[in-house]
Formats: C-alpha cells, structure tokens, sequence
C-alpha cells in the first residue's frame, strides 16, 4: 500500500484492478531499549520480492502449512486459544528465518526454515516462546496490489543487546532504529516506507519505552480489523483511504 497520492495502478478501471485471494499473515513488532527511549527492528525487502519490493517493513510473512501442522505445535510454547497458534508461529518462525531474531527458551541461531526450521528446534530441545507477543492489530491488504493478506501485527520486546542479521534473501538490511528516526528517512526519501508501517511508526512515536507499548497493546478492549481502501483519480493516481476519510466509500472493495 502507498502513502496518500504516491502511486499509479496498472489500469485505472476499477473492474480491471487485481483482486487477488487474502491470504493470511503475521508481522512482529520487535522491540528494544535505547538510550533515549527503544528502537525497532525493520528490514528491507529485496528488489525481487513481489510484494512491496524494496519496502522498509517489520520482519513478518504469509502463513505456511507447517505453521499449522503438528511440528509447529511441538515447537513453539502458547499457553493461549489453540486457533491463533498458527498466526503466532509463523510471526516468530519469520522473525528467525529473516532477521536471525529467535524468541525462544533457547535463543541461538538455526540456519534453517519452514518445517526444517522446527525440525531443528525439537531436536534442539528449544521452542518459540509465543506468549512473548502482543497482538496489537489486524490490517487487510485493500484491492489493487498483486497480493493481499490479512495480516495480524505483533509485538515483542527484547533484550538491549539484541541482535539481527537480514537473511540476504528474502530481506536486507536488518536495522535497529528509533520509531522516529525511521519515518524521518521516509520523509527525505532515503528510505520507502508503505503506509501500513508508516501508521504503525506513528503508533509507536506516542510512547516512551517498549514496556508503554506492551501495556498499550495488552490493555485494548480489542484488536480492530483495519480495511483501507484505494482511491483511484481520474488522471490514474490513487490513494490509501481509512474508514471515517473521504472518499473511503468509493474505495475499491
């Protein structure tokens, strides 16, 4: 998704626009300390990905088979409703695989991914600590991009010393950086960051310290679902609009 009149469409027929199957997905928000208040982790998606190519984003991904099936039940630790297993194993098992980040009861690094990635954990006799993640929102990719999910955001926090590395294939550019800071780039250009990170940027902008947002997070009467809609002009540029905005109606759906 672009930031408002960022963008043009391939077609600017509303019945010829993509409207591709939502598929779901998970996001983790990773947290950490600082000198002055916490930075969090982003990543660069590489200029191959099909879906918000070179994007500065949270580490997260599509929902695979294997965050359903009985390995991902063996490997990660959730003492919470047994549905939402899925979406919070493929938020961590993301996490590992593109930013080397394990949250973990046993924290070292496995160079694998998928099943193979859980494999290695059991063998390893250590599971993904799934209770470390908030969820904090749900956000459904509009029409018009070649690929929609629905995407439940997580949040985490970590030790000071944390550490990441980008996978170099799937993302690069692993970064710690203050909430700020990173839309500051956004602003003079250095980096492109899609409106769905952006609000969640400005999210974090309004606390102090991560322990602010997990109680944000944990203390929400309830996670709403966020379906923002495209607007399309006459000359072809388009616009992400929220529900309540102009224009939000006329959106394609």
């Amino acid at each position: 998704m672009q930031p408002t009149g960022a963008g043009i469409l391939p077609s600017v027929t509303p019945d010829a626009v993509p409207d591709p199957p939502v598929r779901p997905a998970s996001t983790a928000i990773v947290l950490r300390p600082a000198d002055r208040g916490f930075e969090v982790l982003t990543v660069r998606r590489g200029h191959r990905a099909a879906f918000m190519r070179n994007a500065r984003v949270f580490p997260g991904g599509a929902l695979d088979e294997a965050d359903r099936g009985e390995l991902a039940g063996a490997a990660v630790s959730w003492s919470g409703d047994p549905e939402e297993l899925p979406w919070r194993a493929a938020a961590l098992r993301e996490l590992a695989e593109e930013a080397g980040v394990f949250l973990a009861t046993s924290p070292s690094a496995v160079a694998a991914t998928g099943e193979d990635l859980y494999r290695e954990m059991i063998r390893r006799g250590t599971r993904f600590e799934a209770d470390r993640l908030v969820y904090l929102s749900n956000w459904v990719t509009p029409r018009g991009p070649v690929r929609r999910y629905d995407t439940r955001f997580y949040v985490a926090a970590v030790e000071e010393s944390a550490a990441a590395t980008a996978d170099d294939y799937e993302v690069l550019d692993a970064v710690w950086a203050a909430p700020q800071e990173v839309l500051d780039r956004a602003a003079h250009g250095t980096w492109e960051v899609e409106f769905p990170t952006r609000r969640h940027l400005e999210l974090l902008c309004r606390f102090d310290d991560s322990q602010d947002v997990l109680d944000y997070a944990e203390t929400q009467d309830q996670v709403v679902r966020v379906e923002p809609r495209i607007l399309v002009a006459d000359d072809g540029s388009w616009s992400v609009v929220l529900k309540g905005e102009p224009g939000y109606e006329e959106g394609l759906r």
